[in-house]
């Protein structure tokens, strides 16, 4: 959302009703019952904000803006944070009393700058440091790991996604707001998939702490016979199999902001994920060859993004032509997280509760094969999956009605085998 044209809106009919979203870089702003709250984040610095009565958008506007230049100027000023200092362990002792928070310091500092996707380890380091932070590795013990399994399965530590909702997070916030009662919470069990990546990122943790402190050749017998190390995860989900169709995507576009709009329905033709279309560049579209070059990114090591050219069918092509052609830079000027959190919000508002942003890019693979009868060799120069099986297991989720309608047009189709 261009602050120019929210800006002129506001002016133009004081009071008129606009969608939360991004406002400029760094600054976003939410409409509530009678208000506009403004919120600034700079990262890695805590979010600001504050609220402004609905009809004073561009006082709102301004101090957002001064409080995106002082926080601007934190970061530059803050010293970056030491890492933990390296263990100090005496003859004929083990790494037990190793702080576990020590453990995940260290990743955040040395090893998530180094991946795509930070976003959500950065989450997930944050309730592993609030569950073991406070103890040593020591005390990682059977008993203490298995009772935080039970908990965890169970949604007594943290309740997971509620499928499909009473009372919204919004209508909470007014409810509470108003001095109304509110209906007792939900406890959701975390899907078995969430609890797996939290086990492995603790695992991954202490295998970066033990490799860059140089403890495997005395330790890493002793690491790898921890219970930690050994615990069974939980059984693995079946992939994903949502998908979103034409109505549902009306649906969402109600509920979404221009720009928003523009990026859903780029990310389903292109199939590309919300951190590729995030990282597109105008001066990377050829019109004339009718592609975009995605580029890897140089500053992580390890990206499931590689430098290749995606084609751009007629209707991406209309997309960034409605965009503005000319332009130079980002072409959609809006973070990876801030895109799902636009898009989870919208799709709960029209109560399409398990709707994600990933599901697009199955959603767009799926009708290349359903629609355009596209090979797996063709859509993969779309995905830029590298492993047919992935795919296939994962992406490929063909609707058999759809499949039975393209092939009944077959004119052998009645001529298969005999109807008596």
């Amino acid at each position: 959302m261009k602050v120019k044209s929210l800006t002129q809106v506001t002016q133009a009919t004081p009071g008129k009703q606009f969608k939360s979203g991004t406002v400029e870089k760094n600054i976003y702003v939410e409409v509530r019952s009678g208000s506009l709250r403004f919120a600034v984040e700079v990262s890695p610095l805590p979010k600001d904000s504050r609220t402004f009565d609905i009809d004073q958008f561009d006082e709102g506007l301004r101090w957002a803006r001064r409080r995106r230049v002082e926080l601007l100027e934190q970061k530059l000023d803050a010293k970056p944070k030491a890492l933990p200092l390296a263990p100090t362990i005496a003859p004929g002792h083990t790494p037990a009393e190793i702080p576990v928070r020590d453990i995940l310091e260290n990743y955040r500092l040395r090893e998530l700058p180094k991946l795509a996707g930070a976003a959500s380890d950065v989450s997930r380091l944050k309730r592993l440091d609030e569950w073991f932070g406070h103890l040593t590795l020591g005390q990682l013990d059977y008993d203490l790991l298995d009772r935080w399994m039970v908990e965890r399965q169970a949604g007594l530590l943290g309740s997971g996604r509620v499928s499909d909702p009473t009372i919204t997070k919004h209508q909470k916030h007014y409810r509470k707001k108003m001095g109304h009662v509110l209906p007792p919470a939900v406890i959701v069990p975390p899907s078995a998939q969430t609890v797996r990546h939290e086990i492995t990122l603790m695992r991954r943790a202490l295998v970066a702490y033990f490799r860059a402190n140089k403890l495997n050749q005395l330790y890493g017998a002793w690491l790898a016979a921890q219970y930690v190390m050994e615990i069974r995860l939980p059984e693995k989900p079946e992939p994903r199999d949502t998908r979103v169709d034409e109505e549902a995507l009306a649906l969402l576009i109600t509920e979404l902001d221009p720009l928003h709009i523009a990026f859903v329905r780029f990310a389903v033709m292109t199939t590309l994920r919300r951190s590729e279309v995030c990282s597109l560049q105008w001066e990377d579209v050829n019109w004339e060859k009718k592609v975009i070059t995605l580029r890897k990114p140089g500053h992580l090591k390890k990206s499931k993004t590689s430098t290749r050219e995606v084609p751009l069918l007629p209707p991406a092509l209309q997309i960034l032509q409605q965009l503005g052609s000319g332009k130079t830079g980002r072409i959609f000027e809006i973070s990876p997280s801030g895109i799902s959190q636009a898009l989870r919000r919208a799709a709960d508002r029209v109560g399409l509760y398990d709707v994600r942003l990933h599901d697009m890019r199955r959603e767009g693979i799926s009708r290349l094969v359903e629609l355009l009868e596209a090979s797996l060799e063709e859509v993969m120069v779309f995905s830029g999956h590298s492993d047919r099986a992935v795919l296939q297991k994962v992406y490929l989720q063909q609707r058999a009605n759809v499949i039975g309608d393209r092939l009944t047009q077959h004119p052998r189709a009645a001529t298969m085998i005999s109807a008596t």
